[in-house]
This record gives C-alpha cells, sequence and structure tokens, in this order.
C-alpha cells in the first residue's frame, strides 16, 4: 500500500510559463504543518509567475488543509504569482462544499 501521507510528486509544465506543483496523499492536520512549509519552499522556488496547484491525487483534506491551501494562495499572490487550484480530488471538493 502506497504511502498515504503528504507528497509533492514530479509535474509537467501545462505550458510555457507556468508552474505545475502536483500535491498528493492527503493534507491533514497531522501533516499540515510539513505541507505548509513544504508547499512555501516550492512556491518561492518556482520561476514562473503562473503557478498550477493540481489537487487531483490527494486523498483527503480537511479544515487545516484548506486552510494551507489558502495560505499558499495568499503566499503566491504576496510573491506576484497567480496561484491557481485545478484539479480538485471528491475529498478536496467535499471540505470546499462545508
Amino acid at each position: 500500500m502506497a504511502d498515504p501521507s503528504f507528497r509533492i510528486e514530479p509535474a509537467s509544465v501545462p505550458e510555457p510559463g507556468v508552474a505545475a506543483i502536483v500535491l498528493a496523499g492527503r493534507i491533514t492536520f497531522d501533516e499540515a504543518a510539513a505541507a505548509r512549509r513544504e508547499i512555501l519552499e516550492r512556491l518561492a522556488r518556482t520561476e514562473p509567475d503562473r503557478v498550477v496547484l493540481e489537487l487531483g491525487d490527494l486523498a483527503q483534506l480537511d479544515t487545516a488543509g484548506a486552510a494551507v491551501l489558502a495560505e499558499a494562495l495568499k503566499f503566491g499572490e504576496s510573491q506576484g504569482k497567480r496561484v491557481l487550484l485545478c484539479r480538485p480530488s471528491r475529498s478536496v471538493l467535499r471540505i470546499f462544499r462545508l
């Protein structure tokens, strides 16, 4: 069985001038601090000013994870980057419907 904890997986470049970051596993209270650190570090190192966070491989997300995603959007904006959330999994959609 694959490790269900949070990880960032390799991503293909969706188009020139756009970076993609694939989030996988889960972002719950237990993983939130580590996920926050990894995502913000990756955003800080990303060159293009448009970044896509792909959420399709997130198996679980709770309110702590949603807060991490919101912070990633705000951090990207503070760095002059446009961060977009795409391909949300069912668990991601479920938390945003609450």
